[in-house]
């Protein structure tokens, strides 16, 4: 399996795990994209020093992914089971991700956020797929 999927696949689940069990603090109902995208972008706030433009900016970025990535998960995103496919657009959407957030963060803020992403799927058993 690619790296990249396996690091995507390693972040899809924390964030299933993450927000399924703080879902009590929603009134027990999955969190919205809005709210998905806002708890993300707060994270990065606190990982790279992020200015409030900054801020506002990757909040979007966030929410558009979390909204791509609910239509994709929900009716196995009309690709009838298509993994390879699922791959293979999951690959391009990180990567589109990746170059939107380069665009907005320094150079330093970007690696310290990928240093903290790496960090976090190591944790998580990114390497054992």
């Amino acid at each position: 399996m690619n790296k990249l999927f396996k690091w995507f696949v390693v972040g899809a689940m924390l964030l299933v795990g993450a927000f399924t069990s703080n879902a009590q603090g929603f009134g027990g109902q999955m969190p919205s994209a809005d709210e998905i995208a806002k708890m993300r972008a707060d994270q990065m706030k606190e990982t790279v020093s992020l200015t409030d433009d900054q801020y506002a900016k990757v909040t979007v970025i966030f929410k558009e992914e979390m909204e791509a990535m609910q239509k994709m998960f929900e009716g196995g995103g009309g690709m009838g089971g298509d993994f390879e496919q699922m791959r293979k657009d999951m690959e391009k959407r990180q990567e589109e991700q990746n170059k939107k957030l380069k665009e907005i963060l320094t150079e330093d803020q970007f690696n310290k956020w990928q240093k903290q992403q790496e960090e976090m799927r190591a944790q998580f058993g990114g390497g054992g797929f």
